[in-house]
Protein backbone atom coordinates (compact mmCIF):
# COMPACT_ATOMS: atom_id res chain seq x y z
CA UNK A 1 0.00 0.00 0.00
CA UNK A 2 1.07 3.56 -0.67
CA UNK A 3 0.19 6.25 1.81
CA UNK A 4 -1.11 8.76 -0.73
CA UNK A 5 -4.02 9.05 -3.14
CA UNK A 6 -3.29 7.88 -6.67
CA UNK A 7 -5.24 9.91 -9.24
CA UNK A 8 -5.47 8.44 -12.79
CA UNK A 9 -6.38 11.83 -14.32
CA UNK A 10 -3.85 13.70 -12.23
CA UNK A 11 -1.90 16.76 -13.35
CA UNK A 12 0.81 18.17 -11.05
CA UNK A 13 -0.45 20.65 -8.46
CA UNK A 14 -0.21 24.34 -9.09
CA UNK A 15 0.30 26.85 -6.32
CA UNK A 16 -3.45 26.69 -5.64
CA UNK A 17 -3.85 22.92 -5.36
CA UNK A 18 -2.42 20.13 -3.24
CA UNK A 19 -2.69 16.37 -2.99
CA UNK A 20 -4.80 14.63 -0.39
CA UNK A 21 -3.22 11.77 1.54
CA UNK A 22 -4.99 8.46 1.25
CA UNK A 23 -3.96 5.03 -0.04
CA UNK A 24 -3.97 2.92 -3.19
CA UNK A 25 -2.94 -0.49 -4.46
CA UNK A 26 0.09 -1.48 -6.53
CA UNK A 27 -0.09 -4.02 -9.34
CA UNK A 28 2.12 -7.08 -9.24
CA UNK A 29 3.53 -6.15 -12.65
CA UNK A 30 4.66 -2.82 -11.19
CA UNK A 31 6.47 -4.64 -8.40
CA UNK A 32 8.41 -6.70 -10.96
CA UNK A 33 9.07 -3.63 -13.14
CA UNK A 34 10.57 -1.93 -10.08
CA UNK A 35 12.99 -4.83 -9.51
CA UNK A 36 10.82 -6.72 -7.02
CA UNK A 37 10.78 -3.79 -4.63
CA UNK A 38 8.24 -4.09 -1.82
CA UNK A 39 8.76 -0.86 0.12
CA UNK A 40 6.15 1.85 -0.41
CA UNK A 41 8.77 4.47 -1.29
CA UNK A 42 9.52 2.60 -4.54
CA UNK A 43 5.97 3.41 -5.64
CA UNK A 44 5.87 7.03 -4.54
CA UNK A 45 2.48 8.54 -5.25
CA UNK A 46 4.17 11.81 -6.25
CA UNK A 47 6.17 9.98 -8.92
CA UNK A 48 3.15 7.96 -10.07
CA UNK A 49 1.10 11.12 -10.39
CA UNK A 50 3.70 13.04 -12.41
CA UNK A 51 4.15 10.04 -14.73
CA UNK A 52 0.38 9.92 -15.20
CA UNK A 53 0.40 13.64 -15.96
CA UNK A 54 3.12 13.09 -18.56
CA UNK A 55 1.12 10.27 -20.12
CA UNK A 56 -2.05 12.39 -20.13
CA UNK A 57 -0.18 15.20 -21.89
CA UNK A 58 -0.11 13.11 -25.04
CA UNK A 59 3.59 13.81 -25.58
CA UNK A 60 5.87 11.01 -26.63
CA UNK A 61 7.78 9.72 -23.61
CA UNK A 62 11.12 7.93 -23.62
CA UNK A 63 13.45 6.66 -20.87
CA UNK A 64 16.04 9.05 -19.56
CA UNK A 65 18.70 6.34 -19.79
CA UNK A 66 19.06 2.99 -21.48
CA UNK A 67 17.74 1.43 -24.65
CA UNK A 68 15.74 3.99 -26.59
CA UNK A 69 16.60 6.69 -24.06
CA UNK A 70 18.16 10.13 -24.37
CA UNK A 71 21.37 8.89 -22.77
CA UNK A 72 23.31 5.72 -23.43
CA UNK A 73 26.05 6.32 -20.85
CA UNK A 74 25.77 6.70 -17.09
CA UNK A 75 27.95 5.63 -14.18
CA UNK A 76 28.80 6.65 -10.63
CA UNK A 77 32.46 5.62 -10.79
CA UNK A 78 33.52 3.29 -7.95
CA UNK A 79 34.53 3.26 -4.32
CA UNK A 80 38.18 4.14 -3.93
CA UNK A 81 40.78 5.02 -1.37
CA UNK A 82 41.35 8.75 -1.29
CA UNK A 83 45.02 9.66 -1.22
CA UNK A 84 45.47 13.42 -0.96
CA UNK A 85 48.59 15.17 -2.21
CA UNK A 86 49.71 18.71 -3.03
CA UNK A 87 48.12 20.69 -5.86
CA UNK A 88 51.18 20.15 -8.06
CA UNK A 89 50.94 16.36 -7.80
CA UNK A 90 47.19 15.87 -7.78
CA UNK A 91 43.84 16.40 -9.46
CA UNK A 92 41.24 18.74 -7.88
CA UNK A 93 38.64 16.65 -6.04
CA UNK A 94 35.01 17.50 -5.26
CA UNK A 95 32.46 15.90 -2.98
CA UNK A 96 28.97 15.32 -4.37
CA UNK A 97 27.52 18.15 -2.26
CA UNK A 98 29.59 20.68 -4.23
CA UNK A 99 27.98 19.97 -7.62
CA UNK A 100 25.14 22.39 -6.78
CA UNK A 101 27.31 24.98 -5.05
CA UNK A 102 27.44 28.45 -6.61
CA UNK A 103 31.19 28.44 -5.95
CA UNK A 104 32.40 24.82 -5.59
CA UNK A 105 35.04 24.21 -2.91
CA UNK A 106 37.70 21.58 -3.33
CA UNK A 107 37.98 18.75 -0.82
CA UNK A 108 41.64 18.35 -1.75
CA UNK A 109 43.81 16.91 -4.53
CA UNK A 110 43.80 13.23 -5.44
CA UNK A 111 47.11 11.58 -6.24
CA UNK A 112 47.57 11.09 -9.98
CA UNK A 113 49.91 8.16 -9.46
CA UNK A 114 48.13 6.26 -6.69
CA UNK A 115 44.46 6.66 -7.64
CA UNK A 116 43.42 3.76 -9.85
CA UNK A 117 41.18 4.40 -12.89
CA UNK A 118 41.39 8.11 -12.24
CA UNK A 119 39.90 8.90 -15.65
CA UNK A 120 36.54 7.43 -14.56
CA UNK A 121 36.36 9.97 -11.74
CA UNK A 122 36.96 12.97 -14.00
CA UNK A 123 34.00 15.19 -14.89
CA UNK A 124 33.55 15.98 -18.57
CA UNK A 125 32.06 19.24 -19.80
CA UNK A 126 28.25 19.07 -20.11
CA UNK A 127 27.95 15.96 -17.96
CA UNK A 128 24.64 15.80 -16.12
CA UNK A 129 25.59 15.23 -12.47
CA UNK A 130 23.03 13.65 -10.12
CA UNK A 131 23.65 13.13 -6.40
CA UNK A 132 22.95 9.46 -5.68
CA UNK A 133 23.89 8.82 -2.05
CA UNK A 134 22.68 10.46 1.13
CA UNK A 135 20.96 13.43 -0.48
CA UNK A 136 19.20 12.18 -3.61
CA UNK A 137 18.27 14.09 -6.73
CA UNK A 138 20.43 17.21 -6.66
CA UNK A 139 21.16 17.90 -10.33
CA UNK A 140 23.90 19.97 -11.92
CA UNK A 141 25.17 20.72 -15.42
CA UNK A 142 28.95 20.43 -15.65
CA UNK A 143 30.36 23.63 -17.11
CA UNK A 144 33.99 24.70 -17.30
CA UNK A 145 34.26 25.26 -13.54
CA UNK A 146 33.57 21.55 -12.90
CA UNK A 147 35.07 19.97 -16.01
CA UNK A 148 38.42 18.28 -15.45
CA UNK A 149 37.94 17.80 -11.73
CA UNK A 150 37.51 14.45 -10.01
CA UNK A 151 34.18 13.68 -8.36
CA UNK A 152 33.27 11.16 -5.68
CA UNK A 153 31.23 8.02 -6.31
CA UNK A 154 28.25 9.68 -4.66
CA UNK A 155 27.19 11.32 -7.92
CA UNK A 156 26.04 9.76 -11.20
CA UNK A 157 27.62 11.07 -14.40
CA UNK A 158 24.97 11.01 -17.16
CA UNK A 159 26.34 11.74 -20.63
CA UNK A 160 24.57 12.67 -23.86
CA UNK A 161 25.61 13.59 -27.37
CA UNK A 162 25.44 17.40 -27.12
CA UNK A 163 25.24 20.30 -24.67
CA UNK A 164 21.67 21.30 -25.61
CA UNK A 165 20.33 17.85 -24.77
CA UNK A 166 22.23 17.89 -21.48
CA UNK A 167 20.71 21.27 -20.61
CA UNK A 168 17.24 19.97 -21.49
CA UNK A 169 17.69 16.96 -19.19
CA UNK A 170 18.81 19.18 -16.30
CA UNK A 171 15.77 21.43 -16.80
CA UNK A 172 13.47 18.40 -16.72
CA UNK A 173 15.07 16.78 -13.68
CA UNK A 174 14.81 20.07 -11.76
CA UNK A 175 11.17 20.46 -12.72
CA UNK A 176 8.20 19.15 -10.75
CA UNK A 177 7.94 16.33 -13.30
CA UNK A 178 11.50 15.08 -12.89
CA UNK A 179 12.67 15.18 -9.30
CA UNK A 180 9.87 12.95 -7.88
CA UNK A 181 10.87 10.23 -10.37
CA UNK A 182 14.46 10.33 -9.13
CA UNK A 183 13.52 10.17 -5.48
CA UNK A 184 11.13 7.22 -5.78
CA UNK A 185 13.97 4.88 -6.76
CA UNK A 186 15.88 5.31 -3.48
CA UNK A 187 16.83 2.30 -1.39
CA UNK A 188 18.57 1.91 1.95
CA UNK A 189 17.71 2.62 5.57
CA UNK A 190 20.18 4.98 7.24
CA UNK A 191 21.81 6.28 4.06
CA UNK A 192 19.69 6.05 0.90
CA UNK A 193 21.04 5.53 -2.61
CA UNK A 194 20.08 5.29 -6.26
CA UNK A 195 21.99 3.57 -9.05
CA UNK A 196 22.34 4.39 -12.76
CA UNK A 197 19.99 1.50 -13.61
CA UNK A 198 17.19 3.31 -11.77
CA UNK A 199 17.35 6.09 -14.35
CA UNK A 200 15.80 3.70 -16.89
CA UNK A 201 12.48 4.13 -15.03
CA UNK A 202 12.58 7.92 -15.36
CA UNK A 203 10.39 9.05 -18.26
CA UNK A 204 11.10 12.29 -20.11
CA UNK A 205 9.18 13.91 -23.00
CA UNK A 206 10.82 13.46 -26.39
CA UNK A 207 10.06 17.01 -27.48
CA UNK A 208 10.67 18.36 -30.94
CA UNK A 209 14.28 19.40 -31.53
CA UNK A 210 13.33 23.09 -31.65
CA UNK A 211 11.88 22.88 -28.17
CA UNK A 212 14.73 20.84 -26.68
CA UNK A 213 17.37 23.18 -28.11
CA UNK A 214 15.58 26.30 -26.88
CA UNK A 215 15.27 25.00 -23.31
CA UNK A 216 18.67 23.32 -23.24
CA UNK A 217 20.56 26.38 -24.48
CA UNK A 218 19.02 28.53 -21.79
CA UNK A 219 20.30 26.13 -19.14
CA UNK A 220 23.75 26.05 -20.73
CA UNK A 221 23.84 29.84 -20.90
CA UNK A 222 22.92 30.03 -17.22
CA UNK A 223 25.85 27.75 -16.40
CA UNK A 224 28.20 29.91 -18.45
CA UNK A 225 26.99 33.03 -16.64
CA UNK A 226 27.82 31.42 -13.30
CA UNK A 227 31.26 30.46 -14.57
CA UNK A 228 31.84 34.08 -15.55
CA UNK A 229 30.63 35.19 -12.12
CA UNK A 230 33.12 32.89 -10.42
CA UNK A 231 35.89 34.13 -12.70
CA UNK A 232 35.10 37.69 -11.63
CA UNK A 233 35.17 36.68 -7.96
CA UNK A 234 38.57 35.06 -8.46
CA UNK A 235 39.77 38.23 -10.16
CA UNK A 236 38.46 40.34 -7.27
CA UNK A 237 40.35 38.14 -4.80
CA UNK A 238 43.51 38.43 -6.90
CA UNK A 239 43.28 42.23 -7.03
CA UNK A 240 42.60 42.39 -3.29
CA UNK A 241 45.93 40.71 -2.61
CA UNK A 242 47.75 42.78 -5.24
CA UNK A 243 46.41 46.20 -4.26
CA UNK A 244 47.00 45.59 -0.56
CA UNK A 245 50.35 43.89 -1.20
CA UNK A 246 49.23 40.79 0.69
CA UNK A 247 50.83 37.45 -0.21
CA UNK A 248 48.92 34.19 -0.03
CA UNK A 249 48.39 33.58 3.66
CA UNK A 250 49.59 29.98 3.72
CA UNK A 251 52.80 30.95 1.97
CA UNK A 252 53.98 33.17 4.82
CA UNK A 253 53.70 30.50 7.51
CA UNK A 254 56.31 27.76 7.47
CA UNK A 255 55.29 24.13 7.61
CA UNK A 256 57.16 23.92 10.92
CA UNK A 257 54.87 26.45 12.57
CA UNK A 258 51.78 24.90 11.02
CA UNK A 259 52.35 21.45 12.41
CA UNK A 260 53.99 22.00 15.79
CA UNK A 261 53.73 24.67 18.51
CA UNK A 262 53.53 28.38 18.89
CA UNK A 263 54.51 30.67 21.77
CA UNK A 264 52.52 33.73 22.79
CA UNK A 265 52.90 36.37 25.49
CA UNK A 266 50.42 36.78 28.34
CA UNK A 267 49.52 40.18 26.89
CA UNK A 268 48.27 38.42 23.74
CA UNK A 269 45.78 36.14 25.48
CA UNK A 270 42.83 38.52 24.95
CA UNK A 271 40.81 36.43 27.39
CA UNK A 272 41.01 33.34 25.16
CA UNK A 273 43.04 30.26 26.09
CA UNK A 274 42.03 27.95 23.20
CA UNK A 275 44.75 27.00 20.79
CA UNK A 276 42.46 27.73 17.81
CA UNK A 277 42.28 31.42 18.74
CA UNK A 278 46.07 31.67 18.82
CA UNK A 279 46.48 29.75 15.58
CA UNK A 280 49.90 30.59 13.99
CA UNK A 281 48.27 31.39 10.65
CA UNK A 282 45.80 33.80 12.29
CA UNK A 283 48.66 35.47 14.18
CA UNK A 284 50.64 35.76 10.95
CA UNK A 285 47.61 37.37 9.29
CA UNK A 286 47.34 39.93 12.08
CA UNK A 287 51.05 40.72 11.83
CA UNK A 288 50.78 41.22 8.09
CA UNK A 289 47.89 43.63 8.55
CA UNK A 290 49.89 45.66 11.06
CA UNK A 291 52.59 46.09 8.42
CA UNK A 292 50.20 47.53 5.81
CA UNK A 293 50.54 51.15 4.74
CA UNK A 294 46.73 51.63 4.77
CA UNK A 295 44.42 52.08 7.74
CA UNK A 296 43.13 48.89 9.35
CA UNK A 297 39.87 49.05 11.28
CA UNK A 298 37.22 46.48 12.27
CA UNK A 299 34.07 45.18 10.59
CA UNK A 300 31.96 46.85 13.29
CA UNK A 301 33.28 50.32 12.39
CA UNK A 302 30.37 52.59 11.36
CA UNK A 303 32.33 53.54 8.24
CA UNK A 304 32.34 49.86 7.21
CA UNK A 305 28.96 48.47 8.25
CA UNK A 306 25.57 49.91 9.01
CA UNK A 307 24.66 46.78 10.93
CA UNK A 308 26.07 43.43 12.01
CA UNK A 309 22.83 41.60 12.70
CA UNK A 310 22.47 38.41 14.69
CA UNK A 311 19.04 36.74 14.53
CA UNK A 312 17.60 36.71 18.04
CA UNK A 313 13.77 36.72 17.84
CA UNK A 314 13.38 33.96 15.30
CA UNK A 315 12.82 30.84 17.38
CA UNK A 316 9.26 29.53 17.01
CA UNK A 317 8.48 28.86 13.36
CA UNK A 318 5.13 28.32 11.63
CA UNK A 319 5.46 26.57 8.27
CA UNK A 320 3.03 26.34 5.36
CA UNK A 321 2.97 23.88 2.45
CA UNK A 322 2.49 26.49 -0.27
CA UNK A 323 3.07 30.20 -0.69
CA UNK A 324 4.67 31.80 2.33
CA UNK A 325 8.20 33.11 2.68
CA UNK A 326 11.02 30.83 1.45
CA UNK A 327 13.32 30.04 4.40
CA UNK A 328 16.88 29.08 3.52
CA UNK A 329 19.16 27.15 5.81
CA UNK A 330 22.74 28.36 6.11
CA UNK A 331 23.67 25.57 3.68
CA UNK A 332 21.03 26.43 1.08
CA UNK A 333 22.28 30.02 0.81
CA UNK A 334 25.28 28.65 -1.09
CA UNK A 335 23.34 26.37 -3.47
CA UNK A 336 22.59 27.05 -7.13
CA UNK A 337 19.04 25.71 -6.91
CA UNK A 338 17.97 25.07 -3.31
CA UNK A 339 15.58 22.12 -3.02
CA UNK A 340 13.10 21.21 -0.28
CA UNK A 341 12.98 24.83 0.83
CA UNK A 342 10.70 25.32 3.82
CA UNK A 343 8.19 28.18 3.78
CA UNK A 344 7.17 30.40 6.66
CA UNK A 345 3.59 31.52 7.20
CA UNK A 346 3.48 35.23 6.38
CA UNK A 347 0.93 36.12 9.03
CA UNK A 348 2.89 34.44 11.81
CA UNK A 349 6.22 36.04 10.88
CA UNK A 350 5.38 39.52 9.63
CA UNK A 351 6.86 41.11 12.73
CA UNK A 352 10.06 39.05 12.27
CA UNK A 353 10.69 40.18 8.68
CA UNK A 354 12.81 43.25 9.48
CA UNK A 355 15.26 40.89 11.18
CA UNK A 356 15.11 37.67 9.14
CA UNK A 357 14.57 38.96 5.60
CA UNK A 358 17.42 38.98 3.11
CA UNK A 359 18.36 41.98 0.97
CA UNK A 360 20.25 42.29 -2.30
CA UNK A 361 24.01 42.66 -1.69
CA UNK A 362 23.60 41.88 2.00
CA UNK A 363 26.42 39.66 3.27
CA UNK A 364 25.65 36.46 5.15
CA UNK A 365 28.31 34.75 7.29
CA UNK A 366 27.69 31.30 8.73
CA UNK A 367 28.02 31.42 12.52
CA UNK A 368 27.08 27.96 13.76
CA UNK A 369 28.34 24.49 12.85
CA UNK A 370 30.31 25.44 9.75
CA UNK A 371 31.97 28.75 10.56
CA UNK A 372 32.99 31.58 8.28
CA UNK A 373 31.42 30.75 4.92
CA UNK A 374 30.55 34.06 3.29
CA UNK A 375 27.89 34.82 0.68
CA UNK A 376 26.68 38.03 -0.92
CA UNK A 377 22.93 37.83 -1.50
CA UNK A 378 21.81 38.01 -5.17
CA UNK A 379 18.67 39.85 -6.24
CA UNK A 380 16.50 36.74 -6.59
CA UNK A 381 17.00 35.90 -2.90
CA UNK A 382 15.87 39.37 -1.78
CA UNK A 383 12.65 39.14 0.26
CA UNK A 384 13.45 35.53 1.16
CA UNK A 385 14.45 34.63 4.71
CA UNK A 386 17.34 32.67 6.19
CA UNK A 387 17.84 30.85 9.46
CA UNK A 388 19.59 32.22 12.53
CA UNK A 389 22.72 30.25 11.61
CA UNK A 390 23.79 33.05 9.25
CA UNK A 391 24.70 36.47 10.65
CA UNK A 392 23.74 39.34 8.36
CA UNK A 393 26.18 42.16 7.60
CA UNK A 394 24.91 45.33 5.92
CA UNK A 395 27.52 47.65 4.43
CA UNK A 396 27.59 51.33 5.40
CA UNK A 397 26.42 53.86 2.81
CA UNK A 398 29.98 54.84 1.91
CA UNK A 399 31.31 51.28 1.79
CA UNK A 400 31.25 49.11 -1.31
CA UNK A 401 29.50 45.90 -0.21
CA UNK A 402 31.43 43.99 -2.85
CA UNK A 403 34.73 44.97 -1.23
CA UNK A 404 33.43 43.95 2.19
CA UNK A 405 32.49 40.56 0.78
CA UNK A 406 35.85 40.17 -0.99
CA UNK A 407 37.73 40.76 2.27
CA UNK A 408 35.60 38.47 4.44
CA UNK A 409 35.69 35.70 1.81
CA UNK A 410 39.46 35.96 1.33
CA UNK A 411 41.97 33.65 3.00
CA UNK A 412 42.77 36.44 5.50
CA UNK A 413 39.13 37.18 6.30
CA UNK A 414 38.21 33.51 6.66
CA UNK A 415 41.10 32.82 9.03
CA UNK A 416 40.38 35.89 11.15
CA UNK A 417 36.72 34.87 11.46
CA UNK A 418 37.22 31.19 12.24
CA UNK A 419 39.81 31.83 14.96
CA UNK A 420 36.96 33.17 17.12
CA UNK A 421 34.93 29.95 17.04
CA UNK A 422 34.07 28.39 20.37
CA UNK A 423 32.24 25.27 21.55
CA UNK A 424 32.92 21.55 21.60
CA UNK A 425 30.44 19.54 19.52
CA UNK A 426 28.90 22.45 17.59
CA UNK A 427 31.04 25.56 17.31
CA UNK A 428 29.73 29.12 17.13
CA UNK A 429 30.79 32.69 16.47
CA UNK A 430 29.00 35.62 18.12
CA UNK A 431 28.04 39.00 16.71
CA UNK A 432 30.69 40.86 18.69
CA UNK A 433 33.37 38.48 17.42
CA UNK A 434 32.42 39.12 13.78
CA UNK A 435 32.33 42.86 14.45
CA UNK A 436 35.88 42.70 15.84
CA UNK A 437 37.40 41.11 12.71
CA UNK A 438 40.06 43.46 11.23
CA UNK A 439 39.59 44.91 7.74
CA UNK A 440 41.95 47.17 5.74
CA UNK A 441 40.56 50.46 4.42
CA UNK A 442 42.43 51.42 1.24
CA UNK A 443 41.32 54.48 -0.71
CA UNK A 444 37.76 54.35 -2.14
CA UNK A 445 38.92 53.89 -5.74
CA UNK A 446 40.69 50.65 -4.79
CA UNK A 447 37.69 49.46 -2.79
CA UNK A 448 35.43 50.15 -5.77
CA UNK A 449 37.81 48.48 -8.22
CA UNK A 450 37.66 45.27 -6.19
CA UNK A 451 34.06 45.55 -5.03
CA UNK A 452 32.52 46.32 -8.42
CA UNK A 453 33.85 43.01 -9.75
CA UNK A 454 31.97 41.25 -6.94
CA UNK A 455 28.78 43.23 -7.60
CA UNK A 456 28.94 42.40 -11.30
CA UNK A 457 29.41 38.72 -10.44
CA UNK A 458 26.38 38.89 -8.16
CA UNK A 459 24.30 40.38 -10.97
CA UNK A 460 25.39 37.54 -13.29
CA UNK A 461 24.27 34.99 -10.70
CA UNK A 462 20.87 36.63 -10.68
CA UNK A 463 20.68 36.46 -14.49
CA UNK A 464 21.64 32.79 -14.41
CA UNK A 465 18.94 31.97 -11.88
CA UNK A 466 16.25 33.74 -13.91
CA UNK A 467 17.30 32.03 -17.14
CA UNK A 468 17.05 28.63 -15.47
CA UNK A 469 13.67 29.38 -13.94
CA UNK A 470 12.41 30.63 -17.30
CA UNK A 471 13.62 27.46 -19.04
CA UNK A 472 12.08 25.18 -16.42
CA UNK A 473 8.84 27.16 -16.54
CA UNK A 474 8.67 26.84 -20.33
CA UNK A 475 9.16 23.09 -20.08
CA UNK A 476 6.47 22.68 -17.43
CA UNK A 477 4.06 24.78 -19.49
CA UNK A 478 4.76 22.73 -22.61
CA UNK A 479 3.99 19.52 -20.72
CA UNK A 480 0.81 21.06 -19.29
CA UNK A 481 -0.34 22.15 -22.77
CA UNK A 482 0.45 18.72 -24.10
CA UNK A 483 -0.03 17.43 -27.61
CA UNK A 484 -1.54 20.59 -29.12
CA UNK A 485 1.65 22.61 -28.99
CA UNK A 486 3.83 19.65 -29.94
CA UNK A 487 1.71 18.90 -33.03
CA UNK A 488 1.88 22.54 -34.09
CA UNK A 489 5.66 22.48 -33.77
CA UNK A 490 5.97 19.23 -35.72
CA UNK A 491 3.72 20.56 -38.49
CA UNK A 492 5.97 23.56 -38.96
CA UNK A 493 9.10 21.39 -38.96
CA UNK A 494 12.62 22.74 -38.80
CA UNK A 495 12.33 26.47 -39.50
CA UNK A 496 15.66 28.19 -40.18
CA UNK A 497 16.47 31.61 -38.80
CA UNK A 498 15.70 34.39 -41.30
CA UNK A 499 17.35 37.75 -40.95
CA UNK A 500 18.23 37.08 -37.35
CA UNK A 501 14.63 36.17 -36.50
CA UNK A 502 13.73 32.75 -35.15
CA UNK A 503 10.45 30.84 -35.16
CA UNK A 504 8.38 30.93 -31.98
CA UNK A 505 5.50 28.41 -31.95
CA UNK A 506 4.03 30.13 -28.89
CA UNK A 507 3.66 33.49 -30.65
CA UNK A 508 0.03 34.66 -31.02
CA UNK A 509 -1.56 34.27 -34.49
CA UNK A 510 -1.41 37.23 -36.85
CA UNK A 511 -5.20 37.72 -36.74
CA UNK A 512 -5.06 38.15 -32.96
CA UNK A 513 -2.35 40.78 -33.31
CA UNK A 514 -4.38 42.63 -35.96
CA UNK A 515 -7.46 42.59 -33.74
CA UNK A 516 -5.43 43.87 -30.78
CA UNK A 517 -3.86 46.72 -32.75
CA UNK A 518 -7.05 47.72 -34.55
CA UNK A 519 -8.91 47.91 -31.24
CA UNK A 520 -6.58 50.77 -30.27
CA UNK A 521 -7.58 52.88 -33.28
CA UNK A 522 -10.38 55.41 -32.51
CA UNK A 523 -13.69 54.94 -34.36
CA UNK A 524 -13.42 58.36 -36.01
CA UNK A 525 -10.19 57.25 -37.70
CA UNK A 526 -11.86 54.13 -39.08
CA UNK A 527 -14.66 56.30 -40.53
CA UNK A 528 -12.12 58.16 -42.68
CA UNK A 529 -11.27 54.97 -44.59
CA UNK A 530 -13.08 54.21 -47.89
CA UNK A 531 -15.70 51.49 -47.47
CA UNK A 532 -14.22 49.49 -50.37
CA UNK A 533 -10.62 49.69 -49.10
CA UNK A 534 -10.21 45.91 -48.80
CA UNK A 535 -11.06 45.38 -52.48
CA UNK A 536 -9.28 48.42 -53.88
CA UNK A 537 -6.23 48.53 -51.55
CA UNK A 538 -3.66 48.78 -54.37
CA UNK A 539 -5.55 51.65 -55.99
CA UNK A 540 -5.69 53.69 -52.82
CA UNK A 541 -1.99 52.99 -52.13
CA UNK A 542 -1.12 54.49 -55.55
CA UNK A 543 -3.30 57.49 -54.85
CA UNK A 544 -1.56 58.01 -51.50
CA UNK A 545 1.89 57.95 -53.14
CA UNK A 546 0.77 60.51 -55.73
CA UNK A 547 -0.47 62.83 -53.00
CA UNK A 548 2.87 62.45 -51.12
Amino acid sequence: MVNFAYQPEYRPPTAETELEKFSTTVKLSEVFDAGVRLEASAFSIDARNVVTALENSGLQLIPLYGEGGLSQEAHNAFRFRRIYVSAEQGVPFLSSSEIISVQPRLAGYLSRKRTRNLDKLIIKKWDVLISCSGTIGNVSLATDILAGKALSQDAIRLRVKDADTAGYIVAFLRSRYGRPQLIQATYGSVIVHIEPKHLTRVLIPDLHAIRRIEIGRQMCKAGELRDEANRLLDEADKRLHERLNLPDLNSIVSNHNKSLTNTIKASQWMGRLEGSFHNPIALAAEKKLRDLSVEVTTVGDVRVTREVRAITKFRKRVYVDKGGIPLLSSKQIFQVAPVDVKRLAKGAHTKDLPEIQLEENMIAVTRSGTIGRVQIIPAYMAQWAASEDATRIVAASGMNSGYLYAWLASDYGHRLITRHSYGSVIVHVDLEMLASVPIPLPEPSIRDEIGNLVLKANALRDQAWRKEQDAIGKLENLIAKGRIVECQTQAVGEVPEIGGLSFDPDAPPIWELVAEISAQVPDEEWEKLPTDLARRFDYYQKQKHKDD
